[in-house]
Parts: structure tokens; C-alpha cells; sequence
């Protein structure tokens, strides 16, 4: 129980109160040496941090004002019971309906907050960390509400012309209507070269038919249209004149926003249950030859006149422009639920004991070890996705790209955003297992969050592309443009620093023989030698991989030697963004903030050539000896940053209500709230129902 009972404003919370009191005078609560110890232990490593926490909490946040805007938005939302589901009940044991019913009733509330003219005085600012609490709070209302705002939205904004913008987005922005992203099929998934949705233009009626024609054209897995969505953003096959013209964009309307009721001829429901995110409600579409007006077709880069003149966009891959923001999105969605889990297994690792001396957990190194390097994963990737967010802007120019900037560029910012979502979805599941695994049995419980947080993460790794397509997609670029650079001396001029900027001295990569590194302690002093050996080992596998396929092996020969290659180059492109940032002084950091960043940077740079030093070790680049010195100086580093696991997991600033796990009480007095929320829980004493039916006529004797 993270929200005590005497701070609850649930209308049950006083008759609950009273029960758990009558409960706790049967039961034994006298606290014992390991609970007293507790959370002696928690102020003892928040107080040995080497670091000022605030300020780096500063820092993650973006500033001190965002620090403090999102502690009041937290401050707001806690006691909301519209927001935030009180005790006695809990959130952790919500049934489907149920749910899906809170999500949206906080997307109500929320809406209305909005509105509100205390709430508005405050600023937008105030608004939108009012919505980041929640979403940090709910992987429903995260997604369900990023359904609308940043795939229907996004949508709009880069594939409307300025006409439909002005006609939708005010709608949009004021949730007069809610919209959904109709890309994914039944048979076809992310693979948009073969959806089967059509839309064929009758310029008899000026309108577009919108159709499913197979039961595999069914649109699937569609967040919002199980029940909420009035509006969908439809990608279809489109037809002219009997001519297919490839891939277009329709906005197409699904229920009465008045009623609710859907509209003719469309066909909508819930997907059901689902492993997470119960709260989201995800539901599939058929059209049925459903009609629509020609100013429905997104048209800033495809047009269609009223004759039936079909303008081409300058290039196709101009309407797939939406996925790289929504891969974009669910790195940061994964940041922040690794991170929460990263939380409750330090929170609880630091304050629990066990062994012949009686010591923290946190002090095994099957604890410390493992993971420090995921503390330093979510560092290094949240300031990396600060860096591809400003390269997206150029791209985009807040909606007004130019296609030619766009194609120029979308292929370099397509293989970054590509490998980034398979690094952070792959590497993000070890860590959950990691969490899982440090947190013993009572991370088998549903009330200490881990495993919902493990069920809420399967979409990480699938939606917005497989891991192992959108790998292999980053691989085949990677590969041409390292082609261009050996075979014709070429490399493109972008308007960004490039993840492949190592590209340039490929040539001086390959004549290396070997790391020329004797002593890797030298890497605490440079940096840019980790950098240096992981550049080289990814060019070298990549250009073996392009000999290979010359000799006559294909790509799906080479499919899993691609992608581990591909993987490498998003964990390069990780370590070089953070060693430009964080290996030099900058004077507008708070110093301990910079050395603790630079640490970081460091032990994110060991881990990298540590975890894919098979890749250096095939190109004969790293001896074992090397390795073994790798080895070592990661170990080292880890337990040098042992102690600072509890102020590197606070500067995340999630407050226990958020984290929703008794073994991760922020005071670290765990022991009676644990027991508290199972006394909590519904029929969690007492004889059960079924007792009579099933248990009594075989124990009564007779």
C-alpha cells in the first residue's frame, strides 16, 4: 500500500481503515531488528551519494522548474481518486472492464483539469507535466491517450495540407474527438507493402470508398478502437481510375461522437483481454465500402483533384514518415518503465539482508553488477533521445518539412530511430528479468508492480515494428552507405552530426589490425579509446558481412550476423553521443552532476564492448587479454558506483504512489505496508465463497 490508508480519499477509505486496525490487533506487527534496520540502511545510502541528488534530478528533468512542475503535478494527481485509484482498492487488481473505464475516466478528468481556469493560470507547462505524471503513473493512460496525441495528432500535423489542419486539429486538441491509428492488419501487421484495406476513388460522388475486403484486412490491434475512437487515420491502398497509386493517408470517421453508436457500414470492437495495459482498449476494424469526402485524403504530398488527377507524392517513403516519431516515442515509453523497475529492485536491494554476515543484498554482485549497467543505459539513452529529438525537428520543420531535406535525410534517421527501438526493447526485457530476478519471491507478487510492468512491456519489443525487421532494416542501410564511402569515396552532408559519422575514416578502421590499447585503464583517461574500438569493430563487421555477400551468401544467410552488428551500432551510437556531451568539464553543470555523468558514460562504454565483444574477438580486433582487462575495469567501476545506486534511482524523482510497490517505499520501511496492502486486499481473509460447495463436503467427515 504505496497511498496509506489515512491519506485515502476513497469514499470506502474510512470503514477500510477501521477494518485493517481491527485486523492488525489480531496479528503480530512488533518490529523486528531486519525491519527496524530497514530503513536505516535506505537514509544511510541516500546519504552517501557523491553527488548532489537534486541536482541531477535537475538535470534528468530538463531543469529545476520542470523538476518542481512535475513534483506539483504529482502533488495534484495523488489524492485525485478520477487519477489515481485509491485505497482500499488498487490499481494492480483492476478486471478489464474496470480498467478500461478509470483509464478513460482520467482522460476525463484530466481534459476537465485542463480546462480549468485555476489550472490554466498556471500555464501550459503546468498542463502538459500534469499529463506526464499520469503517464508515468498509468501504462494505460500512456498509451491511450498517445494514441490520439502523438499517432493521430502527428499524423495530421506531417501528412495534412494546411486546409485539413485548420478543419481537424482544433477538434483534436480539444478532444471534441478522439483518434485512433489504423495501420496494423490482421495478416499483415507492420509490413505495409501488403496491407489489403483499400480505398478506390468514385469521381461520380467526389468520394473515396473505404474497404476491407479479407478477413486478413481486418485492422488489428488499433489502441482506441475498441471503444473510444470517433476518428481513425487509415493507411490504404489507394486506387484511381481503376490504376493503383499506391499507399495513401484518409481520415475516416467510426462512431457518433453524440452517441457513440458506430457509424454505417463500420464494423469495430474490443480486442479482449491481453497479457497489459488492460486500460487500453485496442480493438480491430472492418470497413464495409464505407464512403468518405476526397478532402478526407491527407494531401500535403499526395494530391487528387476533382477530374481524377492523381499527384504523386516526390517520393513513398514521404507517407511513412509518422513511424520514426512513434519508434521515438516508445524508446522514451521504454526508458520509463525500466527505469521504475530499476527503482523498486534498488530500493528494495539496499534494504534487504541476507547471507553469512547478514548483508545487503545490493553488496552480491549478481546484484550490483548487473544492474548498475542499466542505470547507465537509461542516462545515456534519455540524453540520446534529446539529441534525435532536435535532428526530427530539422527533418520536420514543426510539420512544414520540405520532402527533399525530408528523403535526403529519413534514411539515416530511419536506422537510428530503428536499432534504437531494438537496443532499448531487447536490452530493456534482460533488465526486467534482472529486476524480476533481484527482487526474490516478492517480485512474484502483483502488488510490488514488476510483473505488471513486465506484462505492460511486451508491446516494446513488437509494436512499432519487430526487433528483429526493424534491426535487419538499420543493418541493409548501414551497409550501403558503408558501400558508398569504400566503393565510390562518398558520404552524404546532412544537417546533423550522423550516427554513422565514423563512417568517414572506414578505410583507416579497416587497415587496423588490431586495438592497439595495452592497458584498458587507459580508457578512465580517454574516452574517445572505447569509441574509437567500438567504431572499428562495427565497420569491420559490416564489411565482412559485404565480402560475404559478394562470395554469394545472402541476406537471410547473414540475418542474425546483421542484426547483432546492427544492435552494436545503436550501443556506439549511444556511448559517442554521451562521450561528446559528458567526457569534458562543461561549465553549465553542476560539477558532481557532470562526474557522475561521466562515470556513467564510462560504464555504459565498458558494457558495450564487454557485451559485444564477440563482434571484436571474430575480426581477431581484441585479444583475450584485452577482454579479460575489459572485464575487470567494468567490475571495477561497478563497484565503485555500488553506493550510488539509491541517488542515481531517486534523481528519477517517481514517488511511491507511481512506483505502486511496498518494497520500494521511498523511506524504506517496507515491511508493515507490505503486509498492510495484502490485508487490503479483497477476501484476502475469511472463509471463502466456495468453501460449502467444495471444501466442506470433503473435510466434514461424512
Amino acid at each position: 500500500m504505496t497511498i496509506p490508508i489515512n491519506q485515502s480519499t476513497d469514499v470506502a477509505a474510512k470503514a477500510a481503515a477501521a477494518r485493517l486496525a481491527q485486523l492488525k490487533q489480531q496479528l503480530n506487527f512488533t518490529p523486528s531488528a531486519m525491519s527496524l534496520q530497514a530503513p536505516k540502511d535506505m537514509a544511510s545510502e541516500r546519504a552517501a551519494a557523491q553527488f548532489d541528488i537534486e541536482a541531477l534530478s535537475d538535470f534528468w528533468h530538463g531543469g529545476e522548474s520542470e523538476r518542481k512542475l512535475m513534483q506539483r503535478a504529482y502533488k495534484l494527481i495523488q489524492g485525485d481518486p478520477e487519477l489515481v485509484v485509491q485505497p482500499p482498492r488498487n490499481i494492480l487488481e483492476l478486471p478489464r472492464t474496470e480498467a478500461r473505464e478509470f483509464t478513460m475516466g482520467q482522460i476525463y478528468r484530466a481534459v476537465k483539469l485542463l480546462q480549468d481556469p485555476v489550472i490554466k493560470s498556471q500555464g501550459k507547462e503546468f498542463g502538459d507535466a500534469i499529463f506526464q505524471a499520469l503517464v508515468f503513473y498509468s501504462e494505460s493512460f500512456s498509451m491511450r491517450l498517445g494514441v490520439h496525441k502523438a499517432l493521430f495528432r502527428n499524423v495530421l500535423l506531417m501528412l495534412g495540407s494546411d486546409e485539413q489542419r485548420d478543419a481537424w486539429l482544433d477538434a483534436v486538441d480539444n478532444y471534441r474527438i478522439f483518434g485512433c491509428f489504423a495501420m496494423t492488419e490482421l495478416g499483415h501487421s507492420s509490413a505495409l507493402r501488403d496491407i489489403e484495406t483499400t480505398a478506390t476513388f468514385d469521381v461520380n460522388t467526389d468520394e473515396f470508398v473505404i474497404n476491407s475486403p479479407t478477413i486478413t484486412s481486418t485492422k488489428w490491434w488499433i489502441g482506441m478502437a475498441g471503444q473510444t475512437a470517433t476518428h481513425t487515420m487509415v493507411i490504404a491502398q489507394t486506387y484511381v481510375n481503376g490504376q493503383h497509386v499506391g499507399h495513401n493517408w484518409f481520415i475516416v470517421p467510426l462512431r457518433d461522437t453524440v452517441t457513440g453508436k458506430l457509424l454505417p457500414n463500420v464494423m469495430a470492437g474490443d480486442i479482449g483481454h491481453k497479457v497489459g495495459r488492460q486500460g487500453l482498449d485496442n480493438g480491430w476494424i472492418q470497413f464495409h465500402n464505407v464512403r468518405i469526402p476526397r478532402s478526407q485524403m491527407l494531401n500535403r504530398w499526395a494530391d487528387l483533384d476533382r477530374q481524377g488527377n492523381f499527384t504523386p507524392p516526390p517520393s513513398p517513403v514521404v507517407m511513412y514518415a509518422t513511424l520514426i516519431p512513434e519508434r521515438l516515442m516508445l524508446v522514451l515509453g521504454s526508458i520509463m518503465m525500466v527505469s521504475q523497475a530499476l527503482t523498486i529492485a534498488t530500493r528494495y536491494g539496499v534494504v534487504r539482508r541476507q547471507g553469512n554476515k547478514n548483508q545487503q543484498i545490493m553488496d552480491y554482485l549478481s546484484h550490483y553488477g548487473t544492474i548498475l549497467p542499466g542505470i547507465a543505459f537509461i542516462y545515456i539513452v534519455r540524453s540520446a533521445s534529446t539529441t534525435l529529438d532536435e535532428q526530427f525537428k530539422i527533418l520536420t520543420a514543426g510539420g512544414n518539412m520540405d520532402p527533399e531535406v525530408y528523403m535526403y535525410h529519413m534514411g539515416d534517421m530511419h536506422a537510428i530511430s530503428a536499432c534504437l527501438k531494438g537496443i532499448s526493447g531487447w536490452y530493456g526485457s534482460d533488465l526486467l528479468e534482472t529486476c524480476r530476478r533481484a527482487c526474490g519471491g516478492h517480485a512474484y507478487s502483483g502488488y510490488n508492480n514488476i510483473g505488471q510492468i513486465i506484462d505492460d512491456w511486451g508491446v516494446m519489443t513488437t509494436g512499432g515494428g519487430d526487433n528483429v525487421v526493424l534491426l535487419q532494416q538499420t543493418a541493409r542501410i548501414l551497409l550501403h552507405q558503408l558501400s558508398q564511402k569504400l566503393d565510390n569515396d562518398f558520404y552524404p552532408e546532412l544537417k546533423f552530426k550522423s550516427s554513422t559519422h565514423y563512417f568517414l575514416y572506414a578505410k583507416e578502421y579497416l587497415a587496423q589490425s588490431h586495438w592497439q590499447v595495452t592497458d584498458v585503464s587507459a580508457c578512465l583517461n580517454d574516452l574517445s579509446l572505447i569509441e574509437e574500438a567500438l567504431f572499428a569493430i562495427v565497420v569491420k563487421r559490416l564489411n565482412s558481412i559485404r565480402e560475404e555477400l559478394k562470395a554469394g551468401s545472402t541476406h537471410e544467410d547473414l540475418l542474425l550476423d546483421s542484426v547483432r552488428v546492427a544492435e552494436m551500432h545503436a550501443a556506439a551510437f549511444l556511448y559517442s553521443d554521451a562521450v561528446g556531451k559528458f567526457s569534458k568539464p562543461d561549465p553549465s553543470m553542476v560539477p558532481s552532476v557532470a562526474s557522475i555523468m561521466r562515470r556513467l558514460t564510462t560504464l555504459w562504454g565498458l558494457h558495450a564492448l564487454k557485451t559485444y565483444s564477440d563482434q571484436g574477438f571474430k575480426e581477431g580486433y581484441l585479444s583475450p587479454q584485452q577482454l579479460k582487462q575489459v572485464e575487470k575495469l567494468h567490475l571495477d567501476i561497478c563497484k565503485g558506483l555500488r553506493k550510488q545506486v539509491i541517488g542515481l534511482t531517486d534523481a528519477w524523482g517517481y514517488p511511491d504512489f507511481v512506483l505502486k510497490a511496498p518494497i520500494a517505499k521511498y523511506d524504506g520501511d517496507i515491511y508493515e505496508p507490505y503486509l498492510e496492502t495484502l490485508l487490503m486486499a479483497p477476501n484476502s481473509t475469511g472463509v471463502p465463497s466456495y468453501h460449502a460447495k467444495y471444501i466442506k463436503p470433503l473435510t466434514n467427515g461424512n
